[in-house]
């Protein structure tokens, strides 16, 4: 029994010695970091969203810190934030500006639109069910278990009846559901100031097999390609809008309203 002890006490000792001599040398070897970059942490929002293409907010206030040529766009906190960041730094421009995006979910079905010819009793995430094709008929269209939901940081997206709902005020583009949608529904596209329009449908098939999947999505009819100065185009059986075409509202808002299936989609 004392051996016993002899030998607990001596292996404390041992690991006691061990974590003052780490210690010391965590002291003693420590770079320290530059002030600015608690100054900037400060102004950052903190949401390690990654909208500006580093890890975290620590990670992009050290690298800006040691390469103001890197400062980016901040965009959950907006322009009052950058132009903190940019005086901390001594900075009066070269601030990278996003190009004004909105993000959309182009799958616009609800939950009674969407057919399904079979039970799904897999697990309640949209990897999953994508992984074994399960939960609905078209292979394209939203599974509307809520990955996307999950992971954004802003509380921006909600899920109605199996739709994805996008609330554009809390939206700052930082990609999470993008990167987490198994059938890439959702895209980044320019907002247009006059009416956000979109193709809610991403259904590359032909006529009868997009009806047999669902009630929603694009027939690839061509209506909407024939209002006078439509923008709208017909690309692999589905519509899309080439808004290097837009110049107002007007053919948007026609060719959403012919459309018979109510595919395009706008807030």
């Amino acid at each position: 029994m004392s051996k016993v002890i002899s030998a607990t006490i001596i292996f404390g000792l041992i690991g006691l010695a061990f974590s003052l001599l780490l210690a010391f040398l965590n002291r003693k070897l420590k770079v320290p970091e530059n002030p600015k970059v608690k100054e900037i942490l400060n102004i950052l929002p903190g949401l390690n969203c990654g909208a500006c293409g580093f890890s975290s907010c620590k990670a992009y206030a050290q690298a800006i810190v040691k390469d103001p040529s890197k400062i980016k766009s901040c965009r959950p906190g907006g322009s009052q934030v950058d132009e903190k960041i940019a005086k901390t730094l001594g900075k009066k421009e070269n601030i990278e500006q996003q190009k004004k995006m909105v993000v959309v979910c182009v799958c616009g079905a609800e939950a009674k639109d969407k057919k399904s010819t079979h039970h799904y009793h897999g697990l309640e995430n949209c990897q999953s069910a994508h992984i074994i094709g399960g939960a609905i008929d078209c292979v394209y269209g939203c599974l509307g278990f809520g990955d996307c939901q999950e992971v954004c940081p802003a509380d921006a997206i909600t899920i109605k009846n199996k739709k994805v709902y996008i609330d554009q005020k809390k939206c700052f583009l930082c990609g999470k559901c993008i990167k987490a949608c198994p059938r890439n529904l959702f895209k980044m596209i320019p907002a247009q100031g006059l009416g956000n329009y979109f193709i809610a449908c991403s259904n590359k098939d032909r006529l009868k097999e997009v009806k047999d999947a669902c009630s929603r999505g694009c027939i690839a009819c061509g209506i909407c390609t024939k209002v006078e100065g439509s923008p709208y185009e017909l690309v692999d059986n589905l519509s899309q809008i080439n808004y290097n075409e837009v110049e107002n509202k007007k053919p948007l808002e026609e060719g959403k309203s012919r459309c018979p299936t109510k595919c395009i989609d706008s807030f």
